[in-house]
């Protein structure tokens, strides 16, 4: 147990009040007051402290006229969008895009490149810095002052100290210090954290989850993986590796995944190897609508299925059987009130949530009791991008970042 001072105290609650109003909507001091406890003159003193560091500004709202005459208007509390700044970087297999955001976690400007085949950490780290130029560049950083810049990258990652270790299959790269990199070229904090865990943040922050204290985001792209809040508390365990069921074994005579173990969930389930699956059932002669297609992509199985294509909709039955397991297992270990769907699944939308809920009836622990609704996350597949962002906010709304 620790103790805390005065010092500390305010800074808790001045942290706190600020992101009642950077994530919700027509804030008041009253609603502040309602749901922290603290006095009118603490929320007085906070708020005025707020404004005049402009991280928050007063607007004035409309009010209805009551018997006949207008009544006085409400003033509430908004995030000030004019002088302060985040900067977010999304780092996968392929691509890496990076945003500039405001506090209220709207993206100003986007940015995205793509990565060789092979890329050498010199070429990997030019395309990086390049990028997060190439947002500056634009014109919307102009006086103003970036908060940080919030990474948020495949994994495994030393997450303490801002180093991507060595992802599967990504272009042979490891021990990447990528927060350090950053850190150098502009002159600002750097906060790291894996894809899934930053996308279960964005769904905390600003998503469907602002008022869920137990979920899980499961994104399913090149990989498998989930971000876990637990008691409206990340859960990243010792050195942040939680949350990896796509290397839970769900056939332990399974091949062997490059994370070491065999039969892991994302071997059958990822978006690529679904892919790999409708090419080689046309090859074989199988009668689909997406034979006509020079290359096929997610996007065409969606809308094939869409249509009615027995083909994709057996690709993407089969995609969500799978899922389902994992999703079993992760229930059954910790009994989230809902799970959120993100990354490159949530482009297929009912398609998914419908068969997953189906396959998930009457397999867990908790079944009987109640079900867990299996939903799409609030930002699709922008998830991990609006994540980036949301891993700076969460520094800022609990007061680490220096300055602040």
């Amino acid at each position: 147990m620790l103790g805390s001072n005065h010092h500390s105290t305010k800074l808790q609650n001045r942290s706190l009040v600020l992101k009642i109003i950077c994530t919700r909507t027509n804030v008041s001091r009253i609603d502040i007051a309602r749901q922290t406890g603290l006095s009118k003159m603490s929320i007085t003193n906070i708020v005025s402290e707020l404004i005049s560091d402009g991280l928050v500004v007063e607007q004035t709202g409309q009010t209805a006229a009551k018997n006949g005459s207008i009544g006085r208007k409400p003033v509430f509390l908004s995030p000030g969008a004019d002088r302060h700044l985040a900067i977010g970087l999304y780092i996968s297999r392929d691509h890496a895009t990076a945003t500039l955001s405001n506090l209220k976690c709207e993206i100003l400007c986007e940015k995205r490149c793509a990565f060789e085949f092979e890329e050498s950490e010199i070429s990997f780290t030019d395309k990086i810095k390049s990028l997060v130029h190439s947002v500056l560049d634009t014109g919307v950083a102009s006086d103003k002052k970036i908060i940080g810049i919030g990474v948020a990258s495949i994994g495994p990652l030393d997450i303490e100290n801002g180093i991507i270790l060595e992802p599967p299959n990504f272009h042979k790269l490891k021990s990447i210090p990528i927060g350090n990199i950053l850190e150098k070229e502009f002159k600002c904090a750097v906060y790291t954290d894996n894809d899934m865990n930053a996308a279960a943040l964005a769904e905390k922050l600003y998503g469907k989850a602002v008022n869920i204290s137990d979920f899980a985001y499961v994104g399913v792209t090149n990989g498998i993986g989930s971000g876990i809040i637990a008691d409206n508390t990340l859960f990243a365990g010792d050195m942040g590796f939680s949350g990896e069921i796509g290397h839970t074994s769900i056939n332990f005579e399974g091949p062997k995944c490059a994370c070491g173990n065999t039969g892991c969930l994302e071997l059958y389930a990822n978006i690529p190897e679904i892919v790999s699956q409708a090419g080689k059932s046309i090859i074989l002669g199988m009668d689909s609508g997406l034979s006509e297609l020079d290359e096929i992509v997610w996007t065409d199985i969606i809308k094939y299925a869409g249509a009615g294509d027995k083909l994709a909709l057996n690709l993407i039955d089969r995609l969500c059987l799978y899922i389902s397991i994992g999703l079993v297992n992760l229930i059954n270990m910790f009994d989230p009130q809902i799970i959120y769907l993100g990354h490159d699944i949530a482009l297929a939308g009912n398609l998914v949530t419908e068969r997953l809920q189906s396959y998930l009836k009457d397999k867990t622990i908790s079944s009987r009791y109640k079900s867990v609704p299996v939903e799409i996350s609030a930002f699709g597949d922008k998830s991990p991008i609006i994540g980036s962002i949301a891993i700076v906010m969460d520094k800022l709304f609990n007061g680490v970042i220096p300055g602040f």
